[in-house]
């Protein structure tokens, strides 16, 4: 049995809180898309992928618009399930207190750009602008250039995480006590709350955090191009060894950087942080790193305790040795596609294909 087996979840989401059902369906709950004859948003907005992505393991059905009997047909739903799942921009919307009066055993979970109350409670929306108004905008790129939106919406995924745990919380209570809860989820807020200690270091020292690392980051740490792609490399001075064995590496195969690097002023961390030291470093390492490929660097950063990743594309992923083993992509309708990203001792998690508009009406109206 999945933890979510029996619970049936009415999902009225079209994009920040699309991932939030997801997660639920993917564990056993019932999770129907309650879509206008047109469908939601989604189905004209979102990308085929997006859409088969934050849709996988669904249901859908059809009802009315709201002045031709909708409402009565979402309550009548609604009676016989445990979460209602609503989004700015879908049906419904403003309709929570009238669905908390004839069904109060709810869940009651609205996701918005920037939450149901305050002055922009109603403003227009997209990724950009949310990704902007929370800050994550801010912390991403590089310190030279202009801030940078995190692609293949970030937003939604983070606020969707966010509403299925506060999701997740609520209804262990509500099954519990029998009285629902109304949660406000807004997608700013959720941006807001994953900065790390960006908020932290302006409350106590009166300071803004930039992209880059606080500008302390080594010479060493940073994305560096390789025969066949890129890799991402890091010896700082708190880690030594690392950065004895890569110059050890070097002058075994007789390259001219392994001598250079290993001049006094290598040892200086403070120096290292400078402009001057991390052009230096760049160049020699380059030199150096640009006949091997990834996978050669990957086999000497095993061999030698080095820190370094390759910087993966997308297709690359599907054939990736580590997530192979971990049989990590699944078969859904003949595509590879992503698994869950745990693993519990038990088989609990499942997939599926997103739903086609209104296939499931007569299961739900059971």
């Amino acid at each position: 049995m999945q933890p979510y087996t029996g619970i049936r979840i009415l999902d009225l989401s079209h994009w920040l809180g699309s991932y939030a059902g997801r997660l639920f369906a993917d564990l056993g709950a019932e999770v129907i898309r309650v879509e206008p004859p047109e469908g939601l948003p989604d189905r004209q907005n979102a990308t085929a992928g997006q859409f088969a992505f934050l849709n996988a393991s669904k249901k859908s059905v059809t009802i009315a618009p709201e002045g031709q009997g909708g409402f009565e047909a979402l309550v009548n739903l609604a009676e016989a399930a445990e979460v209602v799942m609503l989004e700015r921009g879908s049906p419904f919307w403003h309709r929570e207190d009238a669905l908390r009066a004839r069904c109060p055993h709810l869940v009651i979970t609205c996701t918005s750009p920037y939450g149901r109350t305050g002055p922009l409670a109603d403003a227009p929306a997209s990724d950009l602008t949310v990704q902007s108004a929370g800050g994550i905008a801010w912390m991403s790129g590089r310190i030279d250039n202009a801030p940078l939106r995190l692609p293949f919406g970030q937003a939604s995924m983070l606020c969707g995480i966010y509403a299925a745990v506060a999701t997740a919380i609520c209804l262990r209570d509500a099954e519990r006590s029998r009285h629902g809860h109304l949660i406000d989820v807004s997608a700013q807020e959720a941006i807001a709350h994953s900065l790390q200690n960006a908020i932290q270091v302006w409350d106590l020292e009166q300071r803004i955090s930039s992209r880059g690392g606080e500008g302390t980051r080594d010479a060493s740490e940073d994305v560096f191009p390789c025969k066949d792609g890129h890799i991402f490399f890091a010896a700082p001075p708190s880690l030594p060894k690392a950065w004895t064995a890569l110059v050890a590496w070097m002058t075994e195969v007789g390259h001219p950087s392994g001598p250079a690097l290993s001049k006094p002023r290598w040892t200086d961390a403070e120096w290292r942080k400078t402009i001057e030291a991390k052009s230096a470093f760049r160049a020699l390492f380059l030199a150096f790193i640009k006949d091997f490929t990834q996978a050669e660097i990957r086999h000497q950063a095993m061999t030698r305790k080095l820190i370094t990743a390759s910087v993966a594309r997308f297709p690359d992923l599907v054939e990736d040795p580590q997530l192979k083993h971990r049989e990590f992509f699944h078969d859904v309708s003949g595509r590879p596609f992503p698994g869950p990203p745990y693993l519990f001792s038990e088989p609990v998690w499942a997939v599926s294909a997103a739903p086609k508009l209104g296939k499931c009406q007569q299961e739900a109206a059971q």
